[in-house]
C-alpha cells in the first residue's frame, strides 16, 4: 500500500513536470551562440604630408590632383630644386618655341616654384605671357626682371619690351577706369529708382573691373542690403572700410555695417 502511495506521488510530480517541458517556449534554441570578437583593425598609418602643406608663394598654379581639381587659386612653393627649374625651363622653351604658350606659362611658372629668382624662367614668363596678350601681367614680369638682374642677359630686352607696351598698358588702365566709373554712375542711377536687381549686376561689373575700389564695394554693398542679401553686404561694406576710402565713403559703409548687425547680430 505503502508503495502504491509513493507510485501515485511520483506520477503527479512528473506530469507538471513534463507539460512544462513540451510548452515552453525558452528552451534555448532560439540563443545564438556568442560571437567571437572581431579583431580591431590596426590604425592606418599616416602618409607623408602633401604638398598642400608647404608655404605658399607667387608664381604658378597646383596641380589637379593637390586641389582635387578645383580652382583653389592657392599657389605653392616647392622644395628649391635648381635642377628641375632647369628642366622646367628647357620644357618651357620647346613649347614656346612651337607656340604652345599655355604649355610654356605653366611650364616657367612652376619653374619658379622651384626657383622663385630664376633669370631665365622671369624673362621667359613675360615674354609667354606678352606672346597670349596678357599685357599688364607681361609688363609687370619685365619689371621684375629689371629689379631682380638690372644688369641681367635679358635687361637690354626687358627695357625695350617695357618701351613697347607702356602706351598699351597705360590705356588698357584707363578704359578700365573709364569703365568702371560708368558701371558705378550706371548702378547709382538705378539705385536711386529702386531697380535693386540691374544696380547689384552694374555694382557687381564693377567690381569684377578693380576689386580694390572703395566705392565699388561700397555700392555692392548698399544693393545688396536692398535685396536683403545681408550677410554679403556686410562683406563688401567691410572690403570697403579696408581699401582707405574717403571719409563720407567710410561713414556710409560703417552705417551700412551697423543696420546688418542690428538685424543679423555682429
Amino acid at each position: 500500500m505503502k508503495s502504491v502511495f509513493v507510485f501515485v506521488v511520483l506520477i503527479v510530480a512528473y506530469f507538471p513536470f513534463a507539460w512544462a517541458q513540451q510548452t515552453s517556449t525558452d528552451d534555448q534554441a532560439h540563443i545564438e551562440p556568442r560571437r567571437p570578437i572581431k579583431d580591431k583593425k590596426e590604425a592606418q598609418p599616416q602618409g607623408e604630408s602633401s604638398s598642400r602643406d608647404s608655404l605658399l608663394v607667387h608664381g604658378g598654379t597646383p596641380s589637379a590632383s593637390d586641389t582635387g581639381g578645383g580652382g583653389a587659386g592657392v599657389q605653392e612653393m616647392l622644395p628649391w630644386d635648381p635642377h628641375k627649374a632647369a628642366k622646367d625651363i628647357e620644357v618651357a622653351q620647346f613649347y614656346l618655341k612651337r607656340k604652345n604658350y599655355r604649355a610654356a606659362l605653366d611650364r616657367f611658372k612652376e619653374a619658379l616654384l622651384y626657383k622663385p629668382r630664376d633669370a631665365e624662367a622671369l624673362y621667359g614668363l613675360a615674354i609667354t605671357e606678352e606672346k597670349m596678350d596678357l599685357q599688364e601681367q607681361a609688363y609687370k614680369n619685365y619689371q621684375v626682371y629689371l629689379e631682380v638682374f638690372p644688369g641681367g642677359p635679358y635687361a637690354k630686352d626687358c627695357q625695350d619690351a617695357l618701351k613697347r607696351l607702356g602706351p598699351k598698358v597705360t590705356a588698357a588702365i584707363q578704359n578700365a577706369d573709364t569703365d568702371l566709373r560708368q558701371k558705378i554712375e550706371e548702378g547709382e542711377a538705378l539705385l536711386a529708382n529702386n531697380d535693386f536687381q540691374e544696380a547689384y549686376s552694374s555694382f557687381a561689373a564693377a567690381v569684377k573691373i578693380a576689386p580694390g575700389d572703395p566705392v565699388a564695394n561700397l555700392r555692392l554693398g548698399q544693393a545688396l542690403v536692398a535685396l536683403q542679401r545681408l550677410d554679403e553686404a556686410r562683406m563688401y561694406f567691410r572690403k570697403c572700410l579696408e581699401l582707405k576710402p574717403t571719409d563720407r565713403d567710410a561713414a556710409e559703409a560703417k552705417n551700412g555695417i551697423a543696420k546688418v548687425n542690428a538685424v543679423l547680430g555682429k
